[in-house]
């Protein structure tokens, strides 16, 4: 134990971890996902591709992120979380600034094909899951959204950003700007300050239950899921509540990226101007953010089972208002409530926590990154759909439909083991 202080007393290590892990979303996020269609006009008439062409590399990084996931995970159990993130955001550096200096097409794909899943996935929710589950047990929940705050945070600052200063740089200065911003800031920061796991001077308050019983009091047989170690895939695969959660996030996700992805020429096809659309892109980050913070509150207070469905249902007003919706007041509700679809990260690994213990939220959360190609498709399919048939409403209202009975299945069918989470891995962390 340090001198001087109980271990107990004091601020906690752990929030810096978390800290970090927000950095680093931001950084991962901001331009290539958060901003991506402010893009889209200059990139269709310097590319000369329809904007449904530029949405597959979208769905190309999903698909990349989703053949990647699995390994990440397991990466993210097994190594040191500061290497991980190193190469992650290194590599996000290289992405933008690559894409500033695209000229064609197969370039742009590329970059977003094979660059930017590998760097997503080793900077962003897998390895910060992984890292803050083993810093804590008590405020879990509101840690695991705070880490989510990354993705959250880069929406609500850089659209604005992007959209007023594209016209004085360009957007070609823009993604040369974050890409050394990236470099020479960020990256130094997270190497300087992430630490793996808690040491026996961080004290034990945050790796105990609510309760106040020793780690790993009051755990179930399933709480610790036999450790990353001896989890087999099958044995994942066999619980009914891992694919719960999957029916419960993959509809809402692509909700999100549906409407967010097209957020831009959607407002312009309803006589909004391009700065109204960056402020609807901040309104949807904002209101993401917000409720991703009250998706942990509510996670650490009631559980995870009914804050997923009541999350799916307001996605799916969401997603009504915004594919009928004509004037800004009604579209800007409707994408308050469509951002919802994307603040269930923590309820995601909180529940995997739970379920499965902290040891194996690398691994389980990977498996669940796996499914994200049903997701992205989504910003196409929509971008297509209004160029075959001039709405965006069909496609926007099968996702919508789809997100309803996904939240409807999460609050029938899921069990939660309450006041089980296991803390096991924690404290063989601190002792070591």
């Amino acid at each position: 134990m340090a001198s001087g202080g109980s271990p107990n007393s004091g601020w906690y290590y752990g929030w810096n971890v978390v800290a970090v892990c927000v950095l680093a979303g931001i950084a991962a996020s901001a331009l290539p996902i958060n901003a991506f269609s402010l893009f889209l006009g200059e990139w269709t008439a310097e590319l000369h591709v329809p904007v449904s062409t530029l949405q597959i590399g979208i769905g190309a990084c999903g698909l990349g992120c989703a053949v990647f996931s699995p390994i990440a995970g397991i990466l993210a159990d097994r190594y040191p979380a500061r290497g991980l993130f190193a190469i992650g955001i290194s590599g996000i550096a290289l992405f933008c600034l690559g894409i500033s200096w695209v000229t064609r097409i197969w370039e742009f794909i590329a970059l977003y094909a094979l660059v930017l899943p590998v760097s997503l996935l080793l900077s962003t929710s897998i390895l910060s899951n992984a890292v803050v589950s083993r810093w804590f047990v008590r405020r879990l929940g509101l840690a695991l959204a705070i880490t989510a705050f990354g993705l959250g945070m880069a929406g609500v600052v850089m659209p604005p950003i992007v959209a007023a200063t594209m016209p004085t740089i360009g957007w070609r200065g823009i993604w040369r700007v974050g890409g050394v911003i990236t470099a020479v800031i960020i990256l130094p920061l997270v190497i300087a300050v992430l630490r793996d796991r808690p040491r026996e001077r961080d004290g034990l308050h945050y790796l105990t239950p609510e309760g106040g019983g020793p780690p790993g009091s009051g755990g179930s047989p399933h709480g610790d899921g036999g450790g990353a170690g001896t989890l087999r895939w099958r044995d994942i695969f066999a619980r009914r509540n891992f694919w719960l959660l999957i029916a419960a996030y993959v509809p809402m996700l692509a909700l999100y990226g549906g409407c967010g992805q097209n957020i831009a020429p959607l407002a312009a096809s309803r006589g909004l101007s391009t700065q109204t659309a960056g402020v609807l892109l901040s309104l949807l980050s904002l209101s993401q953010l917000a409720a991703t913070l009250l998706a942990g509150l509510l996670s650490d207070r009631f559980g995870n089972r009914m804050p997923l469905a009541g999350l799916a249902f307001a996605t799916a007003v969401g997603g009504v208002l915004v594919a009928f919706g004509t004037g800004a007041g009604v579209l800007g509700l409707g994408v308050i409530l469509a951002a919802f679809g994307g603040s269930f990260w923590p309820l995601i690994a909180a529940s995997i926590a739970a379920e499965f213990g902290a040891s194996a939220v690398g691994r389980v959360f990977g498996l669940v990154i796996f499914f994200l190609p049903l997701t992205v498709v989504s910003p196409f399919a929509v971008a297509k759909t209004q160029e075959a048939t001039g709405s965006y409403a069909p496609a926007l209202l099968v996702i919508t439909a789809l997100t309803f009975a996904g939240g409807a299945a999460c609050m029938l069918w899921m069990r939660e083991r309450r006041g089980t989470k296991e803390a096991v891995g924690l404290q063989e962390s601190v002792q070591h």
